[in-house]
């Protein structure tokens, strides 16, 4: 008998996601400090998380072929909750390394795993929508453990048995919702003349998901940066500009699903790009801190709804192979996450961190814009090229 219905227990697996490795970036200076790591070891260990990630995005796409999206869930959603302890029993860089390599490979897969449910979710209770909702459990689960973790080293508990709770916690939440899971069979579900091709997202998507995820990792990791050192608010404030970013980024997502209903996705999607164009850029042009958060704070509520947007289209447009549509959308958008900041940190050097934050915002954002003016062809459709597949109203 099911205690919760099949998208919140989803939502929980977005959760847990969210919550794993933001329990651990607030303890990266423990750990680091605990095995004496430089920043050059610092940034060797943290690259283990790419390294992991990206060759189980596009692993996973194939094996959802063969394996129900719930299934994977399962697996990796346990796989990554149990394996966070790892970290703090690292007892070398190299050890580091390898913990962060096996997390990053957990986060991959799940984020294929879980936003192929929801895809497939929306397909069979369609013109429901849930995805952006989804996407908020994820921003949710961000917030929670960014603040746990915050709270546990302000209260000294150390890294292991912060980790434990973390990682106990978040194994019952699992397998809480592994019982009402969406029930699906696996993704390979074609015609057998179209088995040989495999249709990817059209460009115009691709475009999307790239400048929504650069401009939310270079968000997330430089807007505290320029807050406590250019407009001179202190590092103890610098926190504040993420934590307003994320919870107006779970905000919005709560609410994409409605709004995405009521006015078309292609409306949503431009309306965001803007938003993120003109919030970012005018943030980073001015001085004043509690502007710069408000700001800020916008354009969190203007990207929020914009990839799970661009993960739905790809799965609309992608016939039966949800598991390589999706895979393609989020390889390409979580390699702008992670090559965006260090960009930024490159460009910056020559040419100052706000001339370089105003540059991403308006190179990013208009070819935002410009890629849903494309992909979107009317006020409920997603433009697949030769044919228009209707976005709600029926299933597909």
């Amino acid at each position: 008998m099911r205690v919760i219905s099949p998208s919140s227990a989803l939502w929980l697996v977005f959760f847990v996601n969210g919550a794993v490795l933001s329990s651990w970036a607030p303890r990266i200076p423990a750990v680091a400090g605990a095995l004496s790591l430089d920043d050059g070891e610092l940034g060797i260990a943290l690259f283990g998380v790419a390294a992991g990630s990206v060759p189980a995005l596009l692993a996973t796409g194939r094996v959802l072929r063969r394996v129900s999206p719930a299934t994977a869930c399962r697996v990796c959603g346990v796989w990554f909750a149990a394996a966070l302890p790892l970290i703090a029993l690292a007892n070398s860089l190299l050890a580091l390394t390898l913990a962060l390599v096996v997390l990053g490979a957990a986060s991959g897969g799940l984020d294929v795993a879980m936003n192929t449910a929801g895809v497939r979710l929306e397909r069979d209770s369609a013109p429901r929508r849930v995805l952006s909702r989804l996407h908020g459990g994820y921003s949710v689960g961000v917030l929670a453990g960014a603040t746990a973790g915050a709270a546990a080293a302000a209260a000294g508990i150390s890294v292991l048995v912060h980790f434990v709770l973390v990682s106990v916690v978040l194994l019952a939440i699992m397998v809480f919702a592994m019982g009402a899971l969406p029930a699906a069979t696996a993704m390979d579900e074609r015609p057998a003349h179209e088995a040989g091709r495999r249709r990817l997202p059209r460009t115009s998507l691709l475009v999307l998901a790239v400048g929504a995820l650069f401009l939310e990792g270079t968000i997330t990791d430089w807007s505290a940066l320029f807050l406590a050192r250019d407009l001179g608010a202190g590092t103890a404030h610098g926190a504040v500009v993420v934590t307003a970013f994320t919870l107006a980024m779970a905000v919005s997502r709560t609410w994409g699903d409605r709004l995405r209903i009521a006015f078309g996705v292609r409306t949503i999607a431009i309306a965001g790009s803007v938003i993120a164009i003109v919030a970012l850029a005018g943030a980073a042009a001015q001085r004043e801190p509690v502007v710069f958060v408000v700001a800020v704070t916008i354009a969190g509520i203007g990207l929020g709804p914009l990839f799970p947007i661009t993960i739905s289209a790809a799965g609309e447009t992608a016939r039966g192979d949800l598991g390589t549509a999706t895979a393609a959308v989020t390889a390409v958008g979580y390699l702008a996450y992670l090559a965006g900041p260090p960009l930024v940190g490159v460009t910056a050097n020559t040419f100052g961190l706000s001339t370089t934050l105003i540059a991403g915002a308006v190179v990013a954002g208009t070819a935002m814009t410009l890629a849903s003016r494309r992909g979107f062809s009317s006020h409920n459709e997603v433009d697949s090229g030769n044919n228009r597949v209707h976005t709600q109203g029926r299933n597909t």
